[in-house]
């Protein structure tokens, strides 16, 4: 009889009987998932998505029976780039055994193991019984302690459509709720070009007013705006309409500092977008489109190759315009290896030019 009481206790630790996230609000976490991708949950929150978390082992039975439904779910809502973004924690297992169950289950969202913190997380959360699913809102509240029973995916899309969640296509375009910049120059001289900025409006808004731009380094620094120079944390409005872009000029004086990764932040209407940029006492790198020089493919993955005559010494850096490779080319092909590359957008540098790639894993 023993055995049979403790057979039925296993079981409901697996069923969730009572099983039930005990917060109201949530709490961050900053880990990597089981393939090295970072998770931030509050950084996912702050970006206006809600978050559905899939609390799991992969040896829990009912964990086995419900994980089809949540992929399904996970694809109904536009395969977190939309309203919602999935992840799944385990409390147990380790990368090796996460990576074997989200091939098996074609998992495209987050795994966190062991290895990412997942026991830690399930005992801030207060998980005791799996599965466990959570819905926590942009604001960080948890709307959904629990969703159970899980009939099938209906079960979930509904539970979500509920508290205004909306499906999407996968395929559909993504607009964040936030300004996008492109800009065509790594670095900026002292007084000899500009940086050409483009900010877009991608939003939702029928329009933004640009209200000032502040700076948290550099002795000196404006911009201008057809035609009209604005200095730095003067007050002004610039009306982007949605779908629309403008284009500013920067320019900056750092007096004897060689180089300096100020932030630029870019007061408006909707949030304070910051923008990491690069100025450089001694060189203007611009990024070049000469047809001489080729990078495939881009996007890279594990290389990327780079042909033209005599390219030489070729230096590598990223964003911020900190050098991260510098390699020697043989002749007039040079394969780079990007395995170890964070994913985001590099340049590739040979004599005074320059060539923009991403790198995605």
């Amino acid at each position: 009889m023993k055995k049979v009481l403790l057979f039925v206790f296993a079981l409901a630790l697996g069923w969730g009987v009572q099983a039930q996230c005990p917060l109201q609000q949530a709490v961050d976490f900053n880990t990597t998932d089981c393939h090295g991708t970072p998770v931030h949950l509050f950084d996912i929150l702050d970006g206006g998505q809600y978050v559905l978390i899939d609390f799991f082992f992969t040896t829990c039975g009912p964990c086995q029976q419900v994980t089809p439904y949540v992929a399904e779910s996970y694809y109904a809502f536009g395969c977190n780039k939309h309203d919602v973004f999935y992840m799944e924690i385990s409390d147990r297992n380790n990368d090796a055994q996460c990576q074997a169950w989200v091939e098996n289950y074609g998992i495209e969202y987050p795994t966190i193991g062991t290895s990412g913190g997942g026991n830690s997380i399930c005992n801030t959360y207060g998980i005791g019984y799996f599965p466990t699913i959570i819905l926590i809102a942009p604001d960080r509240s948890i709307l959904i302690n629990d969703l159970w029973p899980i009939a099938n995916a209906q079960t979930i899309i509904t539970a979500l459509e509920n508290q205004g969640v909306q499906q999407h296509s996968c395929d559909e375009p993504t607009y964040e709720e936030t300004l996008t910049f492109n800009t065509d120059t790594l670095w900026v001289s002292l007084m000899q070009d500009a940086t050409p900025l483009t900010i877009f409006n991608h939003t939702a808004e029928p329009e933004i007013h640009l209200n000032k731009i502040t700076i948290d380094d550099g002795d000196w620094f404006f911009f201008t705006y057809e035609n009209q120079q604005i200095s730095l944390g003067e007050d002004f409005d610039i009306t982007i309409a949605q779908g629309d872009s403008i284009q500013l000029d920067i320019w900056m004086n750092i007096y004897n500092k060689d180089t300096i990764y100020p932030t630029l932040y870019f007061e408006n209407t909707l949030e304070t977008v910051q923008l990491v940029t690069a100025f450089d006492w001694t060189s203007s790198v611009q990024v070049s489109e000469n047809q001489a020089m080729i990078l495939r493919p881009n996007p890279a993955n594990d290389f990327v190759t780079l042909t033209g005559e005599d390219l030489g010494t070729v230096r590598i850096f990223n964003i911020l315009g900190q050098k991260v490779d510098e390699l020697k080319a043989a002749g007039n092909e040079l394969q780079i290896n990007t395995t170890h590359y964070s994913n985001g957008i590099y340049f590739v540098k040979t004599g005074e030019t320059a060539l923009r790639f991403v790198v995605t894993h």
